[in-house]
């Protein structure tokens, strides 16, 4: 009689709970294309059931109740978010902090809605370096030759933003011929190409790796990145070398 009545209450169970179970499968569909992001809610409602509740970053959400009198958790709230990767450890070391900027950026004013990008993918959060800008970042009343001479001398890297109007312009020669002079046949230097063949690059430029912005614009913004970090991740293994060495 006793395994009977176990039997009979377990196939009630499965009967009542298995069909509930089926009809909330069927409506946790959800459509929305942005699964990464969710929140999801547990709260007590007033009978004594619990309702979750997933709600996507837009308006798709799905609920389902479950019986639970017994428990007596409070209303809470949890949000789950798509992962970030962390900013690379070199931007917090000791070497990065020695200089005021990670680059400077010489162009031409023509240019300066894609330098304007540049910079914004550069800074951006997920990114984190510090860039200088004459326009932007000179003082008022600044001589600009000295600011630029300055902002130099404060700058682990320098990137040339080489265009046809670059080639014309006076000011920007002087600008390519002040960087040559602060590092030259050096890491620091970072031509960035656009609207124009290596061909028709400097001579003083024709041997130095060039970002090659013809192709992909954003791919140039990812390449100028990665070869900043790259020069900073070099230069901060070879102090700590020297550290080393020195002990």
């Amino acid at each position: 009689m006793e395994k009977k009545r176990v039997s009979g209450i377990m196939g009630w169970f499965h009967q009542h709970f298995g069909k509930q179970r089926n009809e909330l499968d069927q409506g946790n569909s959800c459509t929305c294309p942005q699964k990464d992001n969710f929140v999801l809610s547990n709260c007590k409602s007033s009978s004594g059931n619990h309702t979750y509740t997933t709600h996507c970053e837009t308006s798709c959400s799905v609920e389902s109740s479950v019986s639970s009198a017994s428990s007596s958790l409070p209303c809470k709230k949890t949000s789950i978010s798509s992962y970030e990767s962390p900013l690379p450890a070199v931007l917090s070391s000791t070497f990065r902090s020695t200089l005021k900027y990670d680059v400077c950026l010489c162009h031409s004013d023509k240019d300066i809605d894609q330098v304007h990008s540049l910079v914004s993918f550069l800074e951006a959060p997920s990114k984190g370096l510090r860039c200088y800008l004459l326009e932007r970042d000179c003082p008022p009343g600044g001589a600009v030759s000295t600011e630029l001479l300055q902002a130099l001398h404060d700058s682990h890297c320098w990137v040339l933003f080489i265009t046809p109007n670059f080639l014309k312009d006076d000011w920007c020669l002087y600008q390519m011929h002040q960087v040559l002079s602060e590092g030259p046949i050096s890491q620091r230097i970072i031509p960035a190409v656009l609207n124009i063949p290596r061909s028709e690059l400097p001579q003083e430029l024709r041997f130095v790796f060039c970002v090659d912005f013809n192709r992909n614009i954003e791919g140039g913004y990812n390449q100028v990145y990665k070869t900043l970090i790259h020069y900073l991740k070099d230069m901060l293994e070879k102090e700590e070398s020297c550290n080393v060495a020195f002990r």
